[in-house]
């Protein structure tokens, strides 16, 4: 089975530089690359990656006029007609309702797209932060841990953005379904009749290229922060693993100790030392690297906050309104029968804007509880048997192990699923009202 892995990507290997990072690359060396390699591809697809070559290169500019081109193709032009199609029919709250949903939740992926670019420096940060020594492999179980965790990672990515542009097929396809008289995405634009031909086709098939573009630009922006989340969730379940195992670790140690230093000292140079004193050496030296461990971890989280608290609460308000827009614009269909592809797009929406809420906030929520085990983890470890001093660390590692980590957003939600439930009871509330307001 490895040898055909292998023979098959010697044959692929040509489709190297045209797939993200780790499909046809081994994981053999779990670089941290790929946590974010799948989200990194699609951002630099679409040229939304941050522009790291001279500005004396062609790339450079090269890379600014493909951008422009883009943004104009799946945010501004879009934008621009479903304003004015707001503009127009701001008589009616049905129509309100279905274009202000769409408006808002295409609005914000490029709003959380401008706040990624701002924040350039900690992404960058954070990304150079995965490569830390603290980070890296150091026992074979661990291999298994931090492997389970970037699967995690992509599986999130590319499942849900694949969601995404499955839903947003239904809504290319309802056109089809009644009779032409309507597009994917209500836009209008001055000057000229969108419902007549040849000004039909054009933007249909302008929405056929800027609807799965918008999806899996959404998608990376919404599952970039649960990558770095689950990294950090990696990390959390390693430290654990040595709390637990401590005594394992400390002999795996201890019996490295003829070939390697201690204290900076070559063993020749110790020949005094007897097992137990080598023993409460290893002993100190594992906790000191669990210490440092859990010191890099911590900053790791606080830099997660840093990158991301601005963008993700601009998320969950604006999911809000987008959820409770949703359920008017249900509302406003007459005969619903009549319209089941517009139905079936508008449930499909709704269920990806519920996910997409839920993702961040169920990585929030297992952040939480996996750091506060941790306290757990150090109390399972042996620490009553080594020796006073080692102890009391451990001890106090396990007190400041009493305050989870968390990421929050913009300092005032935090991310979990308490959240969510309080977001979704927001939603109908708002709902709720503006169903009073319609009737």
């Amino acid at each position: 089975m490895i040898f055909s892995n292998e023979y098959m990507r010697e044959k692929l290997s040509f489709l190297t530089p045209f797939l993200p990072y780790g499909v046809l690359e081994s994981w053999e060396d779990l670089n941290p690359r790929l946590y974010h390699a799948v989200h990194i591809y699609w951002l630099k697809f679409y040229g939304l990656w941050y522009n790291t070559h001279p500005r004396t290169s062609l790339l450079f500019w090269a890379h600014i006029v493909y951008t422009i081109v883009v943004l104009w193709l799946v945010c501004f032009l879009p934008g621009i007609g479903e304003v004015v199609y707001l503009l127009r029919r701001r008589d009616n709250i049905g129509d309100i309702a279905e274009g202000l949903y769409l408006f808002l939740s295409e609005m914000y992926t490029y709003i959380k797209l401008s706040v990624f670019w701002l924040k350039r420096r900690e992404i960058m940060s954070l990304l150079e932060f995965l490569h830390r020594d603290e980070f890296k492999v150091k026992e074979p179980e661990h291999r298994e841990i931090i492997r389970k965790s970037i699967k995690r990672a992509r599986f999130v990515m590319t499942y849900y953005s694949s969601m995404c542009v499955g839903a947003v097929s239904v809504g290319i396809l309802m056109p089809l379904a009644e009779q032409f008289e309507v597009l994917p995405t209500n836009v209008e634009y001055p000057y000229f009749d969108v419902y007549k031909s040849p000004a039909y086709g054009i933007i249909y098939i302008h929405h056929i290229y800027y609807k799965p573009a918008t999806c899996i630009i959404d998608g990376v922006m919404d599952t970039i922060l649960a990558a770095f989340i689950a990294s950090a969730i990696g990390q959390i379940d390693v430290l654990a693993f040595d709390l637990r195992n401590f005594n394992l670790i400390v002999e795996r140690r201890r019996k490295t100790l003829p070939f390697a230093g201690v204290n900076n000292k070559s063993i020749n140079h110790m020949p005094l030392v007897n097992d137990q004193e080598s023993t409460q050496h290893c002993q100190r030296a594992v906790f000191k690297d669990i210490i440092k461990h859990h010191n890099s971890i911590i900053k790791y989280v606080s830099l997660i906050e840093s990158a991301f608290s601005l963008a993700s609460a601009l998320q969950l308000m604006l999911s809000v309104m987008v959820l409770c827009l949703v359920g008017i614009q249900f509302l406003s269909i007459e005969e619903p029968s009549s319209h089941p592809i517009q139905i079936a797009w508008m449930a499909i929406y709704l269920t990806c804007m519920l996910i997409e809420v839920f993702i961040i906030c169920w990585f929030g929520d297992e952040l939480i509880w996996k750091s506060w085990e941790l306290h757990q983890a150090a109390f399972d470890s042996p620490w009553p048997s080594t020796d006073s001093k080692t102890a009391m660390f451990i001890v106090i590692f396990m007190e400041r192990c009493k305050r989870p980590l968390r990421v929050t957003a913009g300092k005032i939600f935090t991310l979990s699923l308490d959240t969510y439930t309080n977001l979704i009871n927001w939603s109908y509330k708002a709902f709720a009202v503006m169903r009073n307001v319609k009737k």
